[in-house]
Parts: C-alpha cells; sequence; structure tokens
C-alpha cells in the first residue's frame, strides 16, 4: 500500500516554503536597500545577508552569490519596465514613426526614474558585464516589440538586416541613458533628448523622414 504522509509533516511542508519565500523576499529587500545607498560595487554578497538578517549558509539556497540576487532584481526590473512600454499608445504618439520612437523613449525614462534601483543595475554603467547581458537580451525583445508597432501603422520599407538595425537603436538609447546616470547620476532632460536623436538619427537612414500610413492601421486612443 502506499505510504499515507503523516499530518504533521503536510503541516511542515507549507510552514518550510512561506519560511523561504519570507527569507527570500528579506534577501531582495535588503539588496534594494543596500543598493539605493551606496554604489554598486559597495553592494557585497555578506552585506545583504546581514541587512537581511538571513545567515550566508541559508542564504545560499535562494541566491548562491551576489550575481544571482542582482539576476533576481533585474528580472523583475525587466518585466515591470516591458509591461510600461507595452501600454497601448495614443493617437497623437503615432502620427509618425519619430513619434513612436519618442514616446517610448520616454516611457522608460519615466520608468527608470520612478525606479532607482532597478535604473542603476540597468543603466547605472556599473553593473557587472554578466549581468547586464541579461538587459542586453531583452533589449533585442524591445526592440521587436517597437519595431512591430511602426510597421502596424506605417508601410516600411524593405531592408537587410532591420531587426539588428532596431536592436542597435535601442541600444543607442541605452548607452546614453548610462552616459547621463554615470554624469549626472539620473537621466537628465538634456540626455533624454539626445537618446531620441541618437536612436532617430539612425533609424531615419532607413525609413526615411517620413512613412506612409497603413490603410488598415487602426487609430488608438
Amino acid at each position: 500500500m502506499p505510504r499515507i504522509a503523516s499530518p504533521s509533516r503536510a503541516v511542515a511542508a507549507p510552514r518550510t516554503q512561506r519560511r523561504g519565500d519570507q527569507r527570500r523576499e528579506r534577501l531582495l529587500r535588503a539588496a534594494r536597500e543596500l543598493i539605493a545607498r551606496l554604489p554598486l560595487g559597495a553592494v557585497t554578497y555578506a552585506g545583504v545577508c546581514a541587512r537581511a538578517g538571513v545567515p550566508a549558509s541559508s542564504a545560499h539556497h535562494f541566491y548562491p552569490d551576489l550575481d544571482a540576487v542582482f539576476r533576481a532584481l533585474l528580472e523583475a526590473n525587466r518585466a515591470a519596465l516591458d509591461a510600461a512600454l507595452m501600454r497601448p499608445l495614443r493617437a497623437r504618439d503615432t502620427r509618425s514613426w519619430q513619434a513612436i520612437v519618442g514616446c517610448l523613449v520616454d516611457r522608460a525614462a519615466r520608468f527608470h526614474r520612478a525606479h532607482p534601483v532597478g535604473a542603476k543595475l540597468a543603466i547605472g554603467g556599473a553593473t557587472p558585464p554578466q549581468i547586464k547581458r541579461l538587459d542586453r537580451d531583452a533589449d533585442r525583445e524591445r526592440a521587436g516589440f517597437a519595431l512591430r508597432v511602426v510597421e502596424e501603422r506605417f508601410v516600411v520599407p524593405r531592408f537587410a538586416d532591420k531587426e539588428r538595425v532596431a536592436y542597435v537603436a535601442t541600444e543607442l538609447v541605452d548607452a546614453v541613458f548610462t552616459a547621463s546616470m554615470l554624469e549626472a547620476g539620473r537621466l537628465t532632460p538634456a540626455y533624454i533628448r539626445l537618446a531620441k536623436l541618437a536612436a532617430t538619427g539612425l533609424l531615419v537612414r532607413y525609413l526615411g523622414e517620413s512613412l506612409p500610413p497603413r490603410p488598415m492601421a487602426v487609430p488608438q486612443r
């Protein structure tokens, strides 16, 4: 006959899970607090564990090292940023392809300003390369989204490496944002304007100054 778990074990399993979830969240909260007030290079795994009140021997079960902590924070930031970027666009933001690009750059800037810890990791300039690579990979999906939005509303000419060009334009925005963070510790209006100019300056060579609207394009509110 199959063995039946004892009631005490059945009760202990959810408790153990809840305790683990609580420790995981304490570690992430501690990391956010330290990143918010320290240079990223000064944040250590031991410091995160101490602030969370979780022994390193236990913390290793959830996040084996500082990179794992950073990855978890960056992944949460990525999901929230993508949700902010991919909201439906208003009609005034789709009057031209340049308006679409400008709207998406503005949305990204507003998000980073509202989430300074995520901004430090994504565009702060001090993130370890192996962690920054996660954000670069996510930028490919964002570039694809921006391209689809333009193509839904305008007739885009065919040209080689279209996806790659959109990705490079996205990385130009990322680089300008990072320059602003390194110089001013925040995203300034001047650098946000430069980010738009950098992206549109590249794309205009492939898209031209204007694109004919797609006949079946549905206006957005």
